[in-house]
């Protein structure tokens, strides 16, 4: 922990082993050091006193760290409404769903026409197929004989006209039946260059096309679907239902109202003259009535630079985690806590680690070691007898890791910060001292 700001005594630390047995509640004489030992081991650390400022306590009233209306953005019908006024939802939970059986249609058909489309591209992709291409090649031969058969005859009637032993109008039907002849070879021959070549790259990519066109078509109707059931942005608490299954929803409809408390706010009106001494960051410790034994610490998190122009206040956020026990939370919204706020004049505090806070019931209180033992340790006697006794605190101000405490603690006190929760009062401990 860095140095707190307020001055510094009694920063003594070392280590220290203590023994001692309680018989009959009478301790007995310390053991040697070849005698077995069964120490409970624990941390301590010496506290500090100084100049600091006093607590200033002020009313806060909590809030959610999140608060939203979870609404449709698509119109239907309500089939189920999961969430009902006090339910605790995790992020991801169902809230409501809407009838899906037209989308649903709507969403097959689509993913039947993505499969057609799929398998246009792939025949294209595939290229033409030996039969289609051997086929092809039997046509142009068919009409590569036909063409030479029709030239053969033409040079025999040309031959023929020439000794006028034919007619001009049979040497034109047969140069007319030559030069269709020859067309359709070359038809042919073009076709069966096409089937070898297989499909043009564009072709291939205009189906391509289709097919990326079709998978986000499916891709729109899937998120439909999915918007018909509403989703739990964050962990919270439905606090408002506006509608029931069966009921028609319009797009924007609001369902339920979901609050975040697994982290809260509580906003506490500052006045001027005391907010300047105030900085974000600043651990602040906070009381709640129903709850006076609990130890609550948050974090200042902003202060809002406008004030209340009849009060003449500012307000003040802290941020605290919120404790959840069986699903119900220990701060609720709009709860009012009170708030010691290191705003008032400066005094001689006493400040302690917050581990060294024992929780008991309905007080805080700290367990103090024998001061005048510890002192007396040495290298050559690390551990000497020890006796821990349960001293009651009030809590104030706090800085950082540690809080200042109003109790029956001497300015020397050595307090166990570590191993606390298992000890009672009178019980002998092992313990190393440190600085915090």
């Amino acid at each position: 922990m860095s140095k707190s700001p307020f001055v510094r005594r009694a920063l003594w630390c070392g280590t220290l082993a203590v023994t001692l047995l309680i018989v009959d509640g009478v301790p007995a004489q310390i053991p040697g050091p070849s005698e077995p030992e069964n120490l409970q081991p624990v941390m301590a650390c010496r506290v500090r006193t100084g100049q600091a400022k006093s607590a200033y306590q002020l009313l806060g009233t909590v809030t959610p760290s999140r608060t939203t209306t979870i609404g449709y953005s698509l119109p239907g019908r309500l089939r189920t409404l999961h969430a009902k006024r006090g339910d605790r939802l995790a992020a991801g939970d169902a809230v409501a769903d809407l009838q899906t059986d037209v989308i649903q249609i709507e969403l097959a058909a689509a993913k039947a026409e993505l499969r057609l489309v799929q398998q246009q591209l792939a025949e294209l992709e595939s290229g033409s197929r030996q039969e289609d291409i051997a086929e092809a090649k039997a046509r142009m031969e068919a009409a590569g004989a036909i063409a030479r058969r029709s030239a053969s005859q033409l040079e025999r009637l040309s031959k023929l006209v020439r000794s006028k032993a034919a007619s001009v109008e049979e040497l034109d039907v047969a140069t007319a039946e030559a030069n269709s002849s020859q067309q359709l070879l070359q038809a042919a021959t073009i076709a069966h260059a096409r089937l070898v070549a297989g499909p043009r790259v564009e072709q291939v990519a205009q189906a391509q096309a289709r097919v990326d066109l079709q998978r986000e078509q499916v891709r729109l109707l899937e998120d439909r679907l999915n918007k018909h059931t509403l989703i739990a942005p964050f962990d919270g608490y439905v606090t408002a239902e506006y509608t029931e299954a069966g009921a028609w929803i319009t797009a924007g409809d609001p369902v339920v109202d979901l609050i975040e408390l697994d982290t809260v706010r509580v906003e506490v009106a500052v006045p001027a003259a005391q907010v300047v001494s105030l900085r974000p960051g600043q651990t602040i410790h906070v009381e709640f009535d129903a709850r006076p034994g609990e130890l609550l610490l948050g974090q200042l998190e902003r202060i809002v630079p406008a004030a209340d122009t009849r009060a003449r206040t500012f307000p003040v956020l802290v941020r605290i985690k919120n404790r959840i026990d069986n699903g119900i939370p220990m701060l609720m919204s709009g709860m009012v806590v009170r708030m010691d706020l290191p705003i008032g004049p400066e005094v001689e505090l006493t400040f302690v680690p917050t581990d060294a806070i024992v929780l008991d019931g309905q007080q805080q209180s700290v367990f103090v070691v024998d001061a005048d033992r510890a002192a007396a340790s040495t290298a050559e006697q690390p551990k000497q007898a020890a006796v821990v006794r349960k001293v009651p605190v009030k809590l104030g101000v706090a800085q950082g890791d540690w809080i200042s405490v109003r109790g029956d603690l001497p300015a020397d006190a050595i307090v166990v910060t570590r191993g606390n929760e298992r000890l009672a009062a009178g019980q002998s401990v092992e313990v190393t001292v440190s600085d915090g």
